[in-house]
């Protein structure tokens, strides 16, 4: 049985996401959920499923870390997707026929600490030293050694992982049973 492909309300963004409304207005305007930053609320209805998808991806990342680390992180993503051409919306309706590996965040540790007598003016600080992401299409296995070996002291030590086909089939799922 297909799922809907849309569009959708917020509410219904709302419902999937668990994310409150102040949440998605804040992840429509930093860029993190790709929808117009006009979209209303109510029965307007002009959320796309990879909208919702981008919402699941965005609701598990802010349990773990702050929001402009997850903008950047999305902005990462959006930027892999379309390297490798991959229409987003082609995505959510056919996962399978993709093949994306070994998306992660991962944070390395900091070489020196925050600065505490002079702190930076920015909201989030060293949002862009410690934020990687890492994507490999395909299965052929990468050549040559490992980018972190274990026995590297610097190496990445919190490893975040983005599986976009299992969060397409979970949106899928949602819909069937919440909307």
């Amino acid at each position: 049985m297909g799922t809907r492909a849309g569009p959708f309300t917020f509410a219904e963004l709302q419902t999937i996401t668990s994310l409150g409304r102040g949440e998605i207005r804040e992840c429509v305007n930093r860029g993190i959920i790709s929808a117009p930053i006009g979209v209303g609320q109510g029965h307007h209805r002009s959320y796309s499923k990879w909208n919702l998808v981008e919402g699941v991806i965005a609701a598990s990342l802010l349990r773990h870390i702050r929001a402009g680390s997850v903008a950047n992180a999305m902005k990462m993503l959006h930027a892999m997707l379309q390297y490798h051409h991959i229409d987003p919306e082609l995505y959510c309706k056919a996962p399978g026929t993709f093949v994306v590996e070994d998306l992660k965040l991962e944070f390395l540790p900091r070489t020196k600490p925050d600065d505490k007598a002079n702190p930076s003016l920015d909201e989030e600080t060293g949002e862009n030293a410690l934020l990687i992401v890492t994507a490999r299409i395909g299965r052929q296995p990468q050549d040559g050694p490992p980018a972190t070996p274990d026995d590297n002291p610097l190496a990445a030590f919190c490893h975040l992982p983005i599986d976009l086909e299992q969060a397409v089939r979970f949106v899928d799922h949602m819909i069937e049973i919440k909307l």
